[in-house]
């Protein structure tokens, strides 16, 4: 199931995250496509406070890390930045693979190339509107 949204500032991502959640099966991979700044990290980061995260733990992006991960009660949430992946980047090196997630959260997938990605389930597309307030989200089931 897929769907287009627009969304006019951060606060207004309430509605946007419902139907998100209504789309997302119980294990997830979504991919996160949008250009630098479009607001990937703020909608992981409001996903996964509606999800019961503590508002003192920092949801802050992977870019230099690679991953983050939450633990919300007994559920596990990756979130991974491959921006800055090189080519002789591993998955197995950071150990996305040893744990079960409930949902991954993957920005710049395509980065280290097919062979170190994950299949996404879902492909989110955020774009930038020409009034610089609002985002356009495209979910996308693969």
């Amino acid at each position: 199931m897929g769907f287009e949204k627009l969304v006019v500032g951060e606060n207004s991502l309430y509605e946007l995250l419902l139907k998100l959640d209504e789309a997302l099966p119980e294990n997830f991979v979504l991919w996160l496509k949008g250009e630098m700044g479009a607001g990937k990290t703020t909608l992981v980061r409001h996903y996964l406070r509606g999800k019961g995260l503590s508002d003192e733990t920092p949801v802050v992006s992977p870019t230099y890390t690679i991953m983050n991960e939450y633990q919300i009660g007994d559920r596990w949430y990756a979130h991974l930045d491959l921006y800055r992946a090189e080519d002789s980047f591993s998955l197995d090196e950071i150990g996305v693979k040893d744990r079960d997630y409930r949902g991954i959260f993957l920005e710049w997938p395509d980065t280290p190339g097919d062979d170190e990605t994950i299949a996404p389930s879902h492909i989110l597309h955020i774009s930038y509107e020409e009034d610089g307030q609002s985002r356009g989200y495209r979910l996308e089931t693969v």
